[in-house]
């Protein structure tokens, strides 16, 4: 992350990093590489679906890989 503590500052990191996010985090303003927000973003979908899937197994919302594998290839042919 860049800190950013005027106008200036943030054209020369624009100028300097190219493509930029500005987001507000925590009521702060923060300023990232496109690149680093999009790995954040990625970061938080997988945490959010592991999260989900672990949710899953403990409820009991599972099912045999087998059992789902020999459907599809009854279904699909695959």
């Amino acid at each position: 992350m860049i800190q950013v503590t005027n106008i200036q500052d943030l054209k020369t990191a624009v100028n300097q990093n190219g493509e930029m996010v500005i987001t507000m985090n925590n009521n702060e303003i923060v300023i990232m590489k496109m690149e680093e927000y999009r790995e954040k973003l990625l970061k938080e979908d997988i945490e959010e679906h592991l999260l989900k899937a672990e949710d899953d197994i403990r409820n009991g919302r599972v099912r045999d890989a087998r059992e789902v594998f020999k459907e599809w290839k009854e279904k699909y042919g695959i």
